[in-house]
């Protein structure tokens, strides 16, 4: 029974040491068929090369002789389809290495059909989309915008940010075409969410590049950072006072005081308790409204402290003895 052709081509490769044929003839009959078979698949391949074919291919596109008083409004196509008919390795070294093509920006519109035979040699060029291309340059102006950080965060349980996320620089200055700048109110970084936090935040943060090719910016990234302090609950018993009452007037609580259940982080903790500029008030507008003979309080806050979720016992306080001298 007679060998497969698997069979018979492992042994010219991997002949079997039985000494039943001569080792080194047949590893010289495999390297000569490994020869042969290299130097068909190369005259193949350079016959093939010669042989015309038709194929589209991607072209980059190059803008130039935009003044530096001037911007673009919109943004030119960045590649052109172009349909090549040509030789094999013509296509081939334009496949791989493909010229820009210019967009002169000095003409109003530009015929890319007129351009691509001065750039692309060799072949014939049967179509090019797009075809022309119109520009819309305007004078260039700058404009200084705040920054709108976009950086999303959790906290661990008893922790919190004290005032606000805040960006370093907290503006950025853009230069571009006066109708796009018109509309631009703030400018926004890349969005973050940096998960569960507990210590103050202090990272770099970069700006969204959504118009990159059509404005810029002097700086690309800023600092964001936010003051994350640990939180504790507190209580202190505070007078409740009437704000806003007119000359003569006289208002009088049922309590007189209140017990405050609050918020506040640990490294002010102190300075919320003996701070004078914390008690519990109600506005004499409220006590004109009133109907029903009763009120709801409202917390003064010590400016500069952090006083978080204050809840009042009593919540509802009745009043009398509203006096008012001739």
């Amino acid at each position: 029974m007679s060998q497969s052709i698997i069979t018979r081509f492992q042994s010219l490769f991997f002949p079997q040491r039985d000494g039943s044929f001569d080792e080194d003839s047949r590893q010289t009959k495999g390297w000569v068929i490994s020869l042969c078979v290299l130097a068909a698949c190369v005259l193949w391949f350079a016959f093939s090369m010669q042989e015309e074919y038709v194929q589209v291919l991607e072209f980059p596109t190059e803008l130039r002789n935009l003044p530096d008083d001037k911007a673009l409004a919109a943004v030119p196509p960045s590649s052109v389809r172009i349909q090549l008919e040509g030789e094999g390795i013509q296509i081939l070294r334009l496949y791989y290495n493909p010229p820009s093509l210019p967009i002169d920006v000095a003409n109003e519109s530009v015929d890319l059909g007129l351009t691509a035979p001065e750039i692309v040699k060799n072949v014939s060029i049967q179509t090019v989309t797009p075809r022309s291309v119109t520009l819309n340059v305007e004078d260039r102006v700058w404009r200084r915008v705040p920054v709108e950080p976009r950086v999303s965060m959790e906290f661990i349980a008893g922790y919190r940010m004290i005032g606000r996320l805040e960006a370093f620089p907290d503006s950025v200055t853009i230069t571009g075409a006066r109708s796009i700048l018109e509309n631009i109110r703030s400018w926004p970084t890349e969005r973050r969410n940096l998960g569960a936090m507990r210590d103050s935040l202090h990272a770099p943060v970069a700006l969204s590049d959504s118009l990159s090719s059509l404005l810029e910016m002097d700086v690309s990234e800023v600092m964001v950072k936010a003051d994350i302090q640990a939180f504790t609950e507190a209580r202190r018993i505070v007078p409740v006072r009437a704000v806003g009452l007119p000359r003569g007037v006289e208002v009088t609580f049922e309590p007189a005081v209140v017990e405050v259940t609050y918020q506040v982080p640990l490294s002010q903790y102190d300075a919320v308790m003996e701070a004078d500029a914390f008690y519990a008030f109600v506005p004499y507008s409220d006590i004109v409204r009133d109907i029903q003979g009763r009120v709801f309080p409202m917390i003064h806050l010590p400016e500069g402290l952090e006083v978080r979720s204050p809840r009042f016992e009593p919540e509802v306080l009745r009043y009398y003895d509203i006096r008012q001298d001739d």
